[in-house]
């Protein structure tokens, strides 16, 4: 199943809410700016997961967007620039191979590292690594394409 990113929203209240009740990863970048990693540059800051519906993809990017996660970098990021963010839902992850959102998150933190050279920024370095959860073969390919420095909006 190839991964591919088109669907985006404004990280702004308004928009949060379409996504209320989701489960499954969602993907939070800048606009116009890319960040220089290792390999290459890119918009995308953040890989999330929600793992339950009271726990959404809603509540989770509102906690982010006011600083409640307490992962102060993307709230200030989110203050200075035009951000936005993507999702995929469990209901169409698990065409991959699983249903286990902690493997479907790793695999995308590390597909992201293994193309960029570190996790994205505001994940920090370790990422989230769980030992109790066996990584599984995927039938997953991502496009980091959209989140390319070409692919900024021109202002």
């Amino acid at each position: 199943m190839r991964i591919v990113f088109s669907e985006n929203y404004n990280l702004r209240e308004q928009e949060i809410k379409f996504v209320q009740g989701v489960v499954g990863l969602y993907f939070i970048y800048l606009e116009r700016l890319a960040v220089p990693y290792p390999f290459s540059s890119s918009r995308l800051i953040y890989i999330g997961m929600s793992e339950s519906r009271q726990n959404s993809i809603g509540l989770r990017l509102r906690g982010h967007l006011t600083g409640q996660s307490g992962n102060l970098g993307i709230r200030n990021y989110a203050a200075r620039h035009s951000t936005k963010f993507s999702y995929y839902s469990l209901d169409v992850l698990r065409r991959g191979g699983t249903g286990d959102l902690f493997q479907l998150e790793s695999f995308f933190l590390r597909d992201f590292q293994a193309h960029l050279g570190c996790f994205p920024i505001c994940n920090g370095q370790a990422g989230i690594e769980r030992a109790d959860v066996p990584l599984v073969p995927l039938e997953l390919r991502v496009d980091w394409r959209f989140f390319d420095e070409s692919s900024a909006t021109e202002t």
